[in-house]
């Protein structure tokens, strides 16, 4: 199994990083030009075997090491296989076309030596000076890495991909749990017995202050001109803004999913089956308001989270179509559509929390019709805390990590 750390690169070689990704776009942007040279000359698609002879001699004084320079036409190759793939199925589609004046540095394992397991050593081949970033808690290693800019944090940072081994557990029982994602309460689940409701009080309010703070230094950097010194001051407000709301954000994020991960192991779930959101967002057309939390919504950051940690230890993670499951009755299988977070049945007169009722249907949908044994308890809220705590099988990494 994969794993990607993101490491800061250290601030006396950030001048280095950034001549090696203005080398890596001048070999991104020469691949582009001569593609589209050929096509509209000869019509003709060069072979990418014929582009890498191609930019060994264009690039042969460039402070790059070999295989990074095959890793930037391989990165174009592969955008322009997405191209052809979609072709047929997307109108107006076009290859990828734009030159780039930086591009990412990419690191493939004959050009990375971890020495000491503590200095990873990235090599630019013979003529230029190998990056060298400290790390002292890597034990493993890295098979690839990539340099790539950041522009919230203003400097480049190292993503760095470790082949590591899962910890599957093995359980004696077949036990599922149910997830319905949500604006509100960003997680809702279902075990067949307990509902568990995610607070989203607190994620929602960094959400908030966000778009507010946002939006007033946008106001006045629309009222400046660009590139004056108002403005860049400005501008990296706002970069510092992104940076710390993110930084929250996905502090909540990373301890619930975490907690949520922990508690599946406690309680030996071995499969993770959460409701289908893909394609909500399409032709929405609510209140400005409603709309902006539909498109800001975390759906597929928290998904993705669960996926990566459920399958570090054995869980396997499903989608469930979730139509109508929070308008149709538990109990008496009839639909009724609430007004608010409460649901009470029209014509059996069964009462719940909402978000409770779309995940425990969501259970139902998957294991097709099983029905909740014994009356169901009132929810159980979760609130997050800085200092809420995971299982011990699960441990954090001293690295931000990728996602």
């Amino acid at each position: 199994m994969d794993k990607t750390y993101i490491i800061s690169v250290p601030g006396q070689q950030q001048e280095l990083a950034h001549k090696l990704a203005r080398q890596s776009g001048r070999i991104y942007s020469k691949v582009v030009s001569t593609i589209f040279k050929l096509k509209q000359e000869k019509d003709i698609w060069l072979e990418k075997g014929d582009m890498e002879k191609l930019i060994r001699l264009y690039a042969g004084d460039f402070e790059l090491h070999s295989q990074t320079k095959q890793g930037v036409v391989q990165q174009y190759y592969d955008n322009l296989k997405s191209y052809f793939e979609s072709r047929d199925k997307t109108e107006n589609s076009k290859p990828p076309y734009r030159t780039k004046k930086y591009n990412k540095v990419i690191y493939k394992r004959s050009a990375i030596n971890l020495k000491d397991n503590d200095i990873l050593r990235l090599s630019n081949g013979r003529k230029g000076p190998a990056l060298k970033i400290a790390i002292p808690a890597l034990k493993q290693e890295p098979k690839y890495a990539e340099l790539i800019y950041n522009s919230n944090l203003d400097k480049y940072q190292l993503h760095i991909v470790v082949d590591i081994e899962n910890k599957k557990i093995e359980y004696e029982t077949d036990k599922t749990l149910a997830i319905d994602l949500g604006v509100l309460h960003p997680l809702v689940t279902f075990d067949g017995a307990e509902v568990k409701i995610y607070n989203g009080g607190e994620l929602n309010s960094y959400i908030r202050y966000r778009n507010k703070e946002l939006s007033k230094l946008n106001k006045k950097m629309s009222r400046c001109e660009k590139y004056s010194n108002r403005w860049n001051k400005l501008n990296r407000a706002k970069r510092k803004l992104l940076e710390k709301s993110q930084n929250k954000i996905n502090d909540v994020l990373q301890k619930y999913t975490s907690s949520l991960i922990s508690s599946c192991i406690e309680g030996e779930v071995s499969t993770i089956v959460i409701g289908d959101v893909k394609g909500i967002r399409a032709d929405i057309n609510y209140s400005s308001k409603s709309n902006q939390k539909l498109h800001q919504w975390l759906a597929g950051r928290i998904y993705d989270l669960i996926e990566y940690k459920a399958k570090s230890v054995g869980i396997e993670v499903k989608l469930q179509n979730e139509a109508y499951t929070s308008q149709t009755c538990p109990e008496c299988g009839s639909r009724y559509k609430p007004k608010n977070r409460n649901y009470k049945c029209s014509e059996c007169g069964f009462e719940y929390h909402r978000d409770g009722v779309g995940a425990i249907n969501i259970w139902k949908k998957y294991l097709e019709g099983t029905q909740v044994e014994g009356e169901l308890a009132s929810p159980t809220g979760i609130r997050y805390n800085p200092d809420l705590c995971c299982h011990s099988k699960w441990n954090a990494s001293p690295f931000q990590r990728a996602g």
